[in-house]
């Protein structure tokens, strides 16, 4: 009798290992269909020898400018002018320049890192400023603030300038020095350092005549001064505004009187450089072809100006 209970205590545990064995598989998440069951691997380690570095972007080169000029003010949120040597000249600004411009005023001194980029179909390249800071406090002697050196003395020997309308050209100008002042002198011109006469080495009937002013000068007085020494010459006497100098490198004088007649035009300016000195140009342009071209380079030489 006790075989067979033996027998069936035993299939009956053979009975509940199968049903548990089934219970755990029925509890197991299937494979979605097509799927292979694989085995994960741990990430293989990379060791500092084996790090890879990041792709260089493929940009060309560009060469970085630096320059100095007058700020003339914000054209929109991207675009400044900049009155560089005379010559107001618009940039483009590189992204998160624009914080840069908080504090400046028209008429500060900037300086500022650019580059030029050819545009396609344009013989004007792009000009794109990197960076900016508004440039040291010149003092009353023109000096810059914190040390004894006159601002013109950290001037480089030569400067390059375009100018001209129309069909503009570029000239080499060489820094040369005056009576308590100095300016680039553009090629084709010659500087009289004891006279102050600058005149078209060709045709010395092309002249300026420069005169450094005190201090103290009073601007009425000049107007009327200015007047009177046209009048001699003949002709009418004007007076014209920054808003009809706009494309010229006097834009910013306080003071431009024209006298024309029939055989010249001459003009008395008065000009205060961007250290605070302050002179007066006396222009004599014989009306012939060669006056545009003449005013034009005059004008842009005698707008790097500097007291010494």
């Amino acid at each position: 009798m006790n075989k067979p209970v033996k027998m069936m205590s035993l299939a009956s545990a053979l009975l509940l290992t199968i049903a548990l064995t089934a219970c755990g598989q029925a509890n197991a998440p299937a494979p979605e269909p097509g799927e292979t069951a694989a085995t994960q691997e741990p990430p293989a380690e990379t060791t500092p020898d084996e790090t890879t570095e990041p792709a260089e972007p493929d940009t060309p080169d560009e060469e970085i400018i630096s320059a100095t000029g007058e700020y003339n003010g914000q054209g929109d949120t991207h675009t400044i002018e900049v009155n560089m040597d005379g010559t107001p000249t618009s940039f483009q600004l590189a992204e998160g320049v624009s914080s840069q411009l908080e504090g400046l005023n028209e008429g500060d001194t900037i300086s500022f890192d650019y580059v030029e980029r050819a545009i396609e179909g344009s013989d004007v390249p792009q000009l794109e400023i990197q960076s900016l800071e508004k440039a040291a406090t010149s003092g009353a002697d023109g000096g810059a603030s914190g040390d004894g050196d006159t601002a013109s003395s950290d001037r480089p020997a030569t400067e390059t300038f375009t100018v001209g309308d129309g069909e503009p050209q570029t000239l080499t100008g060489e820094l040369q020095t005056g009576d308590g002042y100095s300016l680039y002198v553009l090629d084709g011109y010659t500087l009289d350092a004891a006279t102050g006469r600058m005149t078209l080495t060709e045709n010395p009937d092309y002249y300026a005549e420069i005169e450094k002013l005190p201090a103290d000068f009073n601007l009425d007085e000049l107007r009327t001064e200015g007047t009177a020494k046209l009048e001699q010459a003949g002709g009418t006497v004007e007076e014209y505004g920054s808003d009809t100098l706009v494309e010229s490198p006097m834009m910013n004088a306080s003071l431009f009187l024209q006298g024309s007649s029939a055989e010249e035009v001459q003009d008395y300016i008065v000009w205060e450089a961007q250290d605070g000195s302050a002179y007066t140009f006396h222009l004599v342009i014989p009306e012939n072809e060669e006056g545009s071209s003449f005013y034009m380079e005059a004008t842009a030489s005698l707008a790097t100006i500097l007291g010494q």
